[in-house]
């Protein structure tokens, strides 16, 4: 009970907390059930941050506008903290049913596989779009930044990458254009249950996937289940749902095959086939708990943000550079610069931020090449 207890308080710590990843405190000596629960609890909250800083004054009709961010202005953040904690439960309680099918498939991955993938899966995000050429153009400059990052000598690479492309260009045009009025109330989850069922069972499938393929990340696995999707509502149960699926997929890959897919699996380091019962108790238990208290918790955030919303983000802003220096000194600080500027440029172009993810499969393909 005390283990619980500890992970959901640091899972809310680290969800809740703009750019304060789980990773931070993976890194304390913590037993591994509570590190387990920490991580699956920070999945089930940390869309709500990112839904609610980063929403910039704007028709909810703008193509640009994230998904999460037009439920926002439409006023539905509540229906949204729902949609989002009842997405990742399901994905709990799936994946778990799933498991006999993965202890099949997990052990027969090969490198030559994932290779592949990578290869079929970056041609996949740059064909999808509109503008090919600016996809490709976008997807080579990711990857160089990546490549070059990974050769320097910091602790920490990820962080500066993924906080300059995809958190600080949404910030930022937060703080220059606020919106003028959002109504913050809690509301009843509206998706019909099946439709929540059929496409958090998507974001399970795809996302079983991504904790075998190497650089298939949650965000990616969601792009390709929005292919069977017509709402935002539907493709955000997607998007939440294969956030958590691939977190409680990497445990038990962690287990199989020795491979970690996150850091707290690394902080984890060796869990046995055994442990993982009593593991997946522990998080139902914690999704049960949480789906409960979430919504008020995040309707009380919210209401207190948009009191003071450009002093909110600026603090949220200084905040993330604080950490990337504290991670990497100076020279992560230039990096998370370098990856901000490129991060303006996606949006701007009319291309899907998600093919900043050459930032991670750019270098692979070039390193298997070399």
């Amino acid at each position: 009970m005390k283990e619980l207890i500890e992970g959901i308080l640091l899972g809310t710590l680290t969800g809740l907390t703009p750019g304060l990843h789980v990773n931070s405190l993976s890194r304390l000596s913590l037993p591994i059930p509570v590190l387990f629960v920490m991580g699956l609890v920070h999945t089930f909250l940390d869309s709500i941050p990112s839904a609610l800083f980063g929403v910039p004054d704007a028709d909810d009709t703008v193509p640009s506008l994230l998904p999460s961010h037009r439920m926002v202005i439409r006023g539905k953040f509540g229906e949204l903290v729902r949609l989002s904690v009842s997405a990742s439960m399901l994905a709990v309680m799936l994946s778990i049913l799933a498991m006999p099918i993965y202890f099949l498939v997990a052990p027969l991955y090969t490198f030559k596989i994932g290779i592949v993938f990578v290869f079929l899966l970056s041609i996949f995000l740059i064909t999808f779009q509109r503008n090919k050429i600016r996809a490709l153009l976008i997807f080579v400059l990711a990857g160089v930044l990546g490549f070059v990052t990974f050769q320097l000598p910091i602790k920490d690479p990820f962080y500066p990458l993924f906080t300059g492309l995809f958190a600080l260009p949404l910030l930022i045009e937060a703080y220059r254009n606020p919106p003028s009025k959002v109504e913050i109330r809690d509301s009843e989850l509206k998706i019909p249950l099946k439709r929540l069922l059929k496409f958090s069972a998507f974001g399970t499938l795809f996302v079983a996937l991504a904790s075998l393929l190497p650089t298939l990340t949650a965000g990616q696995a969601s792009l390709l289940g929005s292919k069977f999707t017509e709402s935002d509502e539907d493709f955000l149960t997607i998007v939440y749902s294969t956030n958590t699926a691939a977190y409680s997929f990497s445990l038990a890959n962690l287990a199989l095959t020795g491979k970690t897919r996150n850091g707290v699996m690394v902080a984890i380091g060796d869990v046995s086939v055994m442990e993982l019962p009593y593991l997946y108790l522990l998080a139902l238990s914690a999704g049960m708990i949480v789906v409960v208290l979430a919504p008020r918790l995040a309707i009380l955030m919210a209401k207190v943000a948009f009191k003071s919303y450009k002093q909110a983000i600026l603090a949220i802003i200084i905040f993330l550079f604080i950490l990337g220096y504290i991670y990497n000194g100076v020279i992560g600080i230039g990096v998370m610069m370098s990856a901000m500027f490129l991060g303006f440029l996606a949006p701007e172009w009319r291309v899907a931020r998600v093919t900043y993810m050459g930032v991670l499969m750019f270098p692979i393909l070039v390193e298997t090449i070399i």
